[in-house]
């Protein structure tokens, strides 16, 4: 279980790392922690005669968490460590202990991390810049595709992104570094594999986390360490248990802890999952036999009894770690051989935990260049000041804001000890299936009573066609409406503080015609418009532009009555938009704003169109309501002048946009519209919804030129989940119009 273990394994790397950096010692205090640390190891060895011992740590996911009670139990039994070797989770648990990190410590981190979110390459939407959230209307697919100058498309080369993972690891190292392993509280080990040779490599100098990274780095599920010399990928492909790695490091007596999973057994091989399953844990089996049949009768395995605790259930880190510790008391007689005099263990405990890393100043801060990305973008990001230590929190919010631009799959960085300071280097690691991009969106819908909207949806950008970043995006969608769009953003500084944004678009769909609740007839709605914008990007929360556009309208009539007019139109005006987006999730919003302002003035028309001039807006708002959100919605249009019936149409009807009454049902250019919407989780599954809302509409004017009402509302109670492929809806409204309506949808199609 390969993929599986150690894609979780990384995870115990960040339960024990927690959310802060535990008070560190004064600089000046440091040396003499050291010190004090190999005077209490001396006096435990010289005064017990006592071998030396060196504590193995093998991989297995979150089975690792049993290492954290096997150590529990050495530690109340005073039974010293004087080196630990780690493979994948095993070379975690081993970095925060041989950094200084104490056992409760990491246990109590491990039950207080969100899994969930650390296994997640998302940042949260907020840091996201504003054209990436923007691009969340969309509906498109997680999954996102390169494309090559021939055509030829490029897939990403690991599922997840270890960024958070990267920050994480840094907290649990102080922001620390040594230059060789040696000089940290307990000599420490990480074992990787080179994946072009198939070879071991052991860590032993270089930046810890480094180490850390490279030796949980799942081919294809998390991305591959990349030095000079190798690539480096899970150490559990050569040594799961590496014994042999403690034994040449320092051990005379070695303590060696495996939490691999058995073998499936005949009953369990029922899928082709369970196959490819069984054919990991078999070749890891290859590996750790050798390493255990070299242990002698002074050595000691520990083989934790977790039963169906698996390599993913890192939610039961508690049941994990007491397993550890039932091990380590059922070995207790083999290990109570190597145990010292209380008073010689605290010293010598206390004296590891003074010494813990510590962060130093940073006296030289050296960015390698991206190939594309201009390293600029990192450089100003960064705001680190030379001769003091990093603000490790600012300094990675600054690092997450950059990668939240979408370039890098990686924003790694190294520590390099240079005498009683630290080189920062930078290594942005750009998308490997890059620049050019390819994302696709899928949407259907029904109200079960004949209106069936649907599209399928594809989007191409080109990145970094220059160096102040310019983007070309087109989006082509196919279904039930069509639509052919294609920008080209040019920042005119690098920041995005002004841009110019030629654009063009086609669109063309069907547009209902009702009167008194019953449909009269059915057009086919045609727009193209072409212009360019000159705007400002304020990072990640909006951006403004005007600029002058040209537009031509056509109505063709399909079907029925020939009431609202047809034919086409031209227009030239000037167009200008404010947008504010700071949700945390745009479909299904738990806090945060939105503020879309947009307005229209017409300048020149042919003999059909007067002068006229359009406003609207569109807000929301969510917020916490008990256990569930409450988010409100505010929209509407007004203009002034005489606009033709088929020039821009807006309308309501159909879901959570008056839902009660049909798709398209109210045809206006003026209107308010406000809903209610609460909203909580349930029990079902994860990202799963119910929800209930009201909506109410004031219609100024219909383009039917029949009024019916002036004001209408509707009530709707829903399911939703916010899958994959997008929000899935199934809900249920009744209005002032006496009809009930259902729904049934994947992405916003109504």
């Amino acid at each position: 279980m390969i993929a599986r273990q150690h894609m979780l394994s990384l995870l115990l790397s960040l339960g024990v790392l927690g959310s802060s950096v535990a008070p560190s010692v004064a600089q000046d205090a440091a040396p003499q922690a050291a010190k004090s640390l190999k005077q209490a190891a001396s006096a435990v060895g010289a005064s017990t005669k006592r071998p030396r011992i060196g504590l193995v740590l093998g991989g297995g996911g979150a089975r690792g968490f049993a290492h954290i009670g096997v150590l529990k139990v050495l530690e109340e039994n005073h039974i010293p460590i004087d080196c630990v070797v780690g493979t994948s989770i095993g070379s975690l648990v081993g970095a925060a202990y041989a950094s200084g990190r104490t056992t409760d410590e990491m246990a109590q981190r491990i039950e207080q991390a969100n899994w969930d979110d650390l296994l997640s390459s998302k940042l949260p939407r907020k840091v996201n810049s504003y054209r990436k959230k923007n691009d969340d209307a969309l509906g498109m697919i997680g999954l996102e595709l390169g494309l090559s100058d021939d055509l030829g498309v490029k897939l990403p080369d690991a599922a997840i992104s270890t960024q958070k993972i990267e920050f994480f690891l840094r907290e649990l190292t102080y922001a620390g570094t040594v230059n060789h392993f040696d000089e940290l509280p307990v000599q420490y080990r990480a074992v990787a594999t080179d994946l072009v040779t198939g070879k071991m490599v052991v860590f032993e100098d270089g930046d810890l986390v480094t180490a850390m990274r490279a030796s949980m780095a799942v081919p294809g599920v998390f991305p591959a360490v990349n030095t000079a010399e190798h690539i480096l990928v899970d150490g559990g492909l050569v040594r799961n248990v590496p014994v042999d790695v403690a034994r040449e490091t320092c051990a005379d007596v070695v303590i060696a802890i495996d939490v691999g999973s058995e073998p499936l057994k005949r009953t369990e091989l029922n899928s082709i999952f369970s196959v490819a399953d069984q054919y990991t844990r078999l070749m890891m089996m290859q590996n750790v036999k050798p390493q255990l049949d070299s242990l002698t009768e002074r050595d000691v395995l520990i083989s934790p009894q977790l039963g169906n605790l698996s390599s993913g259930d890192f939610k039961k880190s508690s049941e994990l770690i007491k397993a550890g510790e039932a091990a380590a008391l059922s070995a207790l007689p083999q290990l109570l051989r190597y145990a010292v005099p209380a008073e010689q263990f605290a010293k010598w405990s206390q004296a590891r935990v003074d010494a813990h890393l510590q962060s130093r100043p940073i006296n030289e801060v050296v960015v390698k260049d991206p190939k594309q990305v201009n390293p600029a973008v990192v450089e100003n990001a960064l705001q680190v000041t030379t001769g003091e230590k990093l603000d490790l929190p600012q300094f990675h919010e600054n690092l997450a804001e950059v990668y939240a631009r979408g370039d890098f799959s990686q924003l790694d960085y190294e520590l390099h000890r240079t005498g009683q300071s630290d080189t920062l280097n930078i290594l942005p690691i750009e998308k490997s299936w890059g620049p050019n991009y390819l994302s696709f969106g899928l949407g259907f819908g029904t109200d079960f009573q004949g209106s069936t909207p649907w599209s399928i949806s594809a989007m191409y950008r080109r990145t970094w066609v220059n160096s102040l970043g310019a983007e070309w995006k087109s989006i082509i969608k196919l279904g039930s409406s069509q639509t052919l769009q294609t920008e080209f953003y040019q920042p005119l500084f690098l920041d995005g503080l002004a841009f110019l944004a030629p654009h063009a678009s086609i669109k063309s769909g069907p547009m209902a015609l009702w009167l008194f609740g019953k449909q009269l007839g059915n057009y086919e709605y045609h727009r193209f418009d072409a212009g360019i914008d000159i705007g400002s990007t304020f990072s990640k929360y909006g951006e403004f532009r005007i600029g002058p556009v040209a537009n031509k309208y056509r109505l063709t009539e399909s079907i029925g009555l020939p009431v609202v007019s047809k034919g086409s139109a031209q227009d030239i005006g000037i167009r200008a938009s404010l947008l504010y987006d700071q949700l945390d999730n745009y479909f299904f919003p738990t806090d945060g704003e939105f503020l879309s302002v947009s307005a229209y003035g017409s300048v020149k028309n042919d003999s059909d169109i007067n002068q006229y001039f359009r406003i609207g807006a569109e807000f929301k708002t969510a917020h916490a309501m008990g256990s569930g959100v409450g988010l409100l919605t505010l929209k509407g249009q007004e203009y002034t002048g005489e606009v033709p019936e088929f020039v821009d149409i807006r309308w309501l009807g159909g879901f959570m946009n008056l839902s009660s009454y049909r798709y398209q049902e109210l045809l206006t250019n003026r209107y308010l519209y406000a809903s209610l919407q609460y909203y909580q989780p349930t029990s079902i599954m994860a990202r799963s919804y119910w929800g209930i809302g009201l909506e109410g509409a004031r219609i100024f004017e219909q383009a039917n030129g029949i009024n019916e009402k002036e004001w209408r509302s509707s009530a709707i109670a829903y399911l939703a989940y916010d899958s994959y492929l997008g929000p899935l809806y199934l809900g249920v409204a009744y209005g002032d119009n006496k009809l009930f309506t259902s729904y049934l949808m994947l992405g916003k199609q109504f």
